[in-house]
């Protein structure tokens, strides 16, 4: 049997786990002062308004960014239960920024501002999904390799992934995640600081003698929130902590070599990518909105020459490109709409920010929003005001009564920001799963000419709750309570693709495949249908055998230039046996995405169907080539050996699927029909023992009846 491949839809945006952290006042317990600005000390004043030192160019830059580190959830920044020793030191040593601001709340578009210097509607990456950042604009990388140093890129979670357009300018740029079924949801795509840090030193130690930049991004405090041990005893009523105390830890070996005087003079610059709302306002994680707990994020600039100390004055994230080039006497290109945080202070900075995911993903309205002198402006249908230097929490909202101000802060919205934004890559169906995986949404919704009260975010906050829940149940295996949840949503949102998505998945993971296909076909009705889940809809169609249906579904997407759409039509068409069409619509899929390995997987199913077996081997190896996990490609490598009479290579390759999917029925009757031929007893006993143990009734009865004479003869056999 040859088995076609199924996309997966994904839960929505979310990630809390069972035993996480659900409110603010969890999260932050024995904090000392709010994660909001407020009014400064007077020896804080002093030494704001103080000249730093600066008196010579560092040799060698590190960045680091911490994902979702809340500004109040380390010592320095006032937590008492914090555990967080290595930060705090550098914080000691350093200029720590009380007023430090990003300008997204999740990270793609986030590290794109850090590192382009410019506000997302300039460099036109606005969510983790759907955007690329594109050559035009110079970066760190660019800027410090043509200043001739080393530069190197070290992630550890894949909204960072090389793909979307970051690591231009790097030497090396350092993405390798844990191998991962492309397909598979809620599967890690992050990996570990330690191995992060333990990578980038390494590259360190071996570019001693150029200068160098070097960035690190740990993902540790990201949900679900699972410290290792010691920390998940330390913090059991607080994981959230213990992943802040884990990272801690992890950079030790990266900081403490520069405090302690042993490497060259360097500029660290240390902040996160956004914050985590942990219940604030109604938010689980980040994403949503754009309050304090989410938008204000921990900032630290240290070196041999900078005065150490709190500074007040406000810091955003496009001021750290120019401190950074500044320091190291890198010429700054013109157009940057950051300044350096090394110059003196400017009054009256204003700093654009937005959260736009619950927009693409929910069709939702966006949220846009500017901070000034304390202020801030939540341009919403429901607009909102705030004074945050008396007003740390933002519960007083002045826009009612204060709209000079009001008038004034939106005046601040450059007009470049105007909504809707262009998206500058399609989704991928492997970017989504990745992406939800780690919480975040990837949806596709419509934008609308005009948004109501009805679509203010702040009175949907129950239905992105009830999302998480469903993520949870999903995650935890309790399918009839997810199933529960994901039909309230669709009936409170009837319009919103996603709660459609949700119901038909976990349908689908419960086996009830038919009232998932009610539910798409409901999607479809209610104009609420997105691409993935239409491509689920074809592919469920053709696991039933219900071919027509399935073109049905995909032919009027044939002029798609989404490479998804292409993909999931050629399978159906090499399901319905018009071979060299199915053939022409994954070739056309590379003019979008020249490096999808599902496409190439799906090409060998092709040359199967067409007993092509030298271009099925080769289709087989380039997609494994671009992801090992691919199970199917693997079973496809092993037909096509088999047929050009390499029977042993033929099960080699079986085996690697089986080892990746256990219950991969397919694999495990063609290694027991070959070892079989081949006098391999022991082999093919336990194949037949496992395909029995897996293989379901309505798809391989032939099959199943077939493998147990097989076993009972072998059992019987002298």
């Amino acid at each position: 049997m040859l088995a076609f491949v199924f996309t997966s839809l994904v839960a929505a945006c979310g990630g809390s786990k069972p035993g996480g952290v659900q409110s603010a006042s969890d999260a932050v317990a024995g904090t000392g002062p709010s994660p909001n600005p407020v009014a400064a000390s007077p020896q804080q004043q002093t030494q704001q308004q103080a000249t730093p030192r600066w008196t010579e160019p560092v040799r060698d830059v590190v960045l680091v960014t911490i994902d979702t580190l809340r500004a109040d959830a380390t010592g320095f920044g006032g937590n008492a239960r914090a555990e967080t020793p290595v930060l705090d030191r550098l914080a000691a040593a350093g200029q720590v920024y009380d007023r430090a601001h990003a300008h997204n709340v999740v990270t793609l578009p986030s590290h794109a501002n850090i590192l382009t210097g410019r506000y997302p509607f300039e460099h036109g990456v606005r969510d983790n999904t759907g955007f690329v950042l594109g050559p035009a604009l110079p970066t760190a990388a660019t800027l410090f390799s043509a200043a001739g140093f080393a530069t190197a890129a070290f992630v550890a979670a894949f909204p960072l992934d090389a793909r979307y357009g970051l690591a231009r300018g790097f030497d090396r740029y350092d993405d390798q995640l844990p191998a991962r079924d492309d397909g598979v949801q809620f599967r890690s795509t992050e990996r570990a600081g330690e191995q992060v840090v333990t990578r980038a030193l390494a590259w360190w130690r071996a570019h001693g003698e150029r200068r160098r930049f070097l960035w690190l991004h740990l993902f540790e405090p990201h949900a679900p929130y699972e410290p290792p041990e010691p920390f998940a005893s330390r913090f059991a009523d607080q994981p959230y902590l213990g992943e802040v105390a884990t990272v801690d830890a992890e950079l030790r070996p990266l900081l403490t070599p520069f405090l302690a005087g042993r490497e060259a003079p360097a500029l660290i610059v240390l902040t996160a990518d956004h914050g985590e709302a942990l219940g604030a306002h109604g938010e689980t994680t980040h994403g949503l909105f754009a309050y304090e707990p989410t938008l204000h994020v921990p900032l630290v600039l240290w070196a041999p020459s900078l005065e150490p100390g709190h500074r007040h004055t406000p810091a955003r994230h496009i001021d750290l490109l120019p401190t950074m080039l500044d320091a190291a006497a890198v010429a700054k290109p013109q157009g940057l709409s950051g300044r350096s945080l090394l110059a003196p202070p400017l009054p009256h900075t204003a700093s654009y920010f937005e959260a736009l995911s619950a927009n693409l993903g929910r069709g939702w309205a966006p949220l846009r929003g500017v901070l000034q002198d304390g202020d801030k402006l939540i341009d919403l249908p429901q607009v909102e005001l705030y004074h945050l230097d008396r007003d740390r929490d933002e519960a007083d909202n002045r826009a009612p009564v204060e709209r000079r101000r009001v008038a004034a802060m939106r005046a601040l919205l450059a007009p470049e920001s105007a909504w809707p934004p262009r998206r500058t890559s399609p989704i991928r169906d492997e970017q989504r799963a990745a992406l939800r995986s780690l919480g975040y949404s990837g949806g596709q919704a419509d934008a609308k000419r005009q948004y109501t009260v009805r679509d203010d975010p702040k009175n949907l906050v129950a239905v992105d709750q009830a999302v998480h829940r469903f993520i949870d149940r999903f995650q935890r295996g309790a399918l009839e309570e997810a199933t529960a949840i994901a039909r309230q949503v669709v009936r409170d949102q009837p319009k919103m693709a996603l709660g459609y998505e949700n119901l038909a998945q976990v349908l689908l993971e419960r086996g009830q495949t038919a009232e998932a296909l009610a539910v798409m076909a409901r999607a479809v009705r209610e104009d609420a249908a997105s691409p993935p889940l239409l491509r689920q809809k074809a592919l469920t169609h053709l696991e039933r055998g219900e071919t027509d249906a399935a073109l049905a579904v995909m032919l009027p997407r044939r002029t798609s230039e989404d490479p998804e759409d292409l993909a999931t039509l050629g399978v159906v068409l090499a399901e319905a046996g018009r071979l060299p069409e199915a053939k022409a619509a994954l070739e056309k899929s590379f003019d979008f995405d020249p490096s999808n390995p599902r496409a190439h997987e799906n090409l060998a199913l092709v040359a199967l169907r067409m007993q092509n077996w030298p271009e099925a081997e080769q289709q087989s190896r380039t997609a494994i080539a671009g992801s090992d996990r691919l199970h199917h490609a693997w079973n496809y490598l092993g037909v096509a050996r088999l047929n050009l009479g390499r029977p042993r290579q033929a099960i080699e390759a079986w085996e690697r699927a089986a080892a990746l999917v256990p219950d991969d029925a397919d694999s495990l009757f063609n290694i027991a029909l070959v070892a079989a031929r081949l006098g391999d007893r022991t082999r093919t006993k336990s194949a037949l023992e496992r395909f029995l143990k897996h293989a379901d009734e309505a798809h391989y009865a032939a099959d199943i009846v077939k493998a147990r004479a097989m076993l009972k003869r072998l059992e019987t056999a002298p």
